[in-house]
């Protein structure tokens, strides 16, 4: 390497460098960082040049570590770690810097509950800035892990991982959901008669749902399978169908002309929790969690009460004692 020592060392060459290692692909770095990916490249040039070491082999067919590299990967993920932890720990204060708070949150609290409960952290973390994208559980768990979002709001992580801090604050029934409400007291048999509507099967819930029919020897045939909870619920009423789903789910979808029912199938649910990187992030996750449980009994639990009364002795919060 040339240049030897020259530049000074900045902290978006670093962030950069952890994007493109976790990542694994100059593009998919660009895309997660908001950049170029000639400006990414550019980044990670400089940074060799001023650690005179080459860090990455890349090319069109090659993305690799070399043994520089996997010596600064550790330091470099630790000086992001405790920026992050420095910004946490000053949030409260009024002299405290503006933070942005990265968020991906689980589609079904789209429309009622995210709005209050943005509200809420705006009000205890006003210097705060949250960048906030929805989608599935799946995704969300992805993206944490690559570092893409401070928290996340997911169902079950089904992996146990050191380094998540989970706050649980749901515990998510599944219920029935059929087109005709003639349908709502209907047997297992008598839905088999009917055009079952699965969640696809890279979904956490997708997989959940199929497990239990396997369980209980009760499988539909396999015609329709569906991405999205919009999706799954258009092909529920256009072939005067069924599906399993979950509470939040039909709530979140506000689909007045289906209609939710009790499942005749042994009770199940899922676990809705506030998840991020621990250590890093001080009181903010604990805090945000305790809002999220506020603003699902202010908001979600109502509406369970009014449309889904069945569920009144199922559906509840769980409260941080329990975590």
């Amino acid at each position: 390497m040339k240049g030897k020592g020259q530049g000074r060392l900045s902290f978006r060459a670093i962030e950069v460098f952890v994007a493109a290692i976790e990542e694994r692909s100059i593009s998919k770095a660009a895309k997660r960082l908001g950049a170029s990916a000639s400006a990414i490249s550019l980044q990670l040039s400089n940074l060799e040049e001023i650690l005179d070491a080459r860090l990455i082999e890349r090319s069109s067919r090659r993305f690799q570590l070399t043994t520089a590299g996997e010596l600064f990967a550790p330091r470099a993920k630790s000086i992001l770690d405790e920026v992050t932890i420095a910004k946490a720990e000053m949030s409260s204060a009024s002299y405290a810097p503006k933070m942005n708070i990265s968020m991906a949150v689980m589609e079904d609290f789209d429309s009622k509950v995210l709005p209050h409960w943005i509200a809420k952290l705006q009000g205890e973390f006003p210097q705060c800035k949250f960048t906030i994208k929805s989608g599935p559980s799946h995704e969300n768990h992805a993206a944490l892990s690559s570092r893409g979002f401070d928290m996340i709001i997911a169902a079950d992580n089904t992996t146990e991982i050191d380094w998540i801090e989970e706050h649980q604050v749901l515990h998510d029934p599944y219920i029935l959901v059929v087109a005709a409400p003639q349908n709502v007291d209907a047997s297992i048999d008598e839905l088999m008669e009917l055009p079952f509507i699965r969640y696809s099967q890279e979904q956490l819930m997708g997989r959940q749902i199929e497990a239990q029919l396997r369980r209980t020897k009760n499988m539909p045939a396999k015609k329709y399978e569906c991405s999205s909870t919009q999706a799954v619920f258009a092909l529920v009423e256009q072939f005067n169908g069924w599906v399993i789903t979950t509470a939040s789910a039909y709530l979140g979808a506000n689909k007045n002309n289906l209609f939710g029912s009790s499942i005749p199938l042994p009770k199940f649910s899922r676990t809705i929790s506030l998840y991020s990187r621990r250590d890093t992030m001080g009181e903010i996750p604990f805090r945000s969690s305790e809002h999220l449980r506020s603003s699902l009994e202010e908001v979600f639990l109502r509406r369970v009460e009014k449309s889904l009364p069945f569920l009144k002795d199922t559906v509840r919060l769980i409260n941080s004692s329990e975590n």
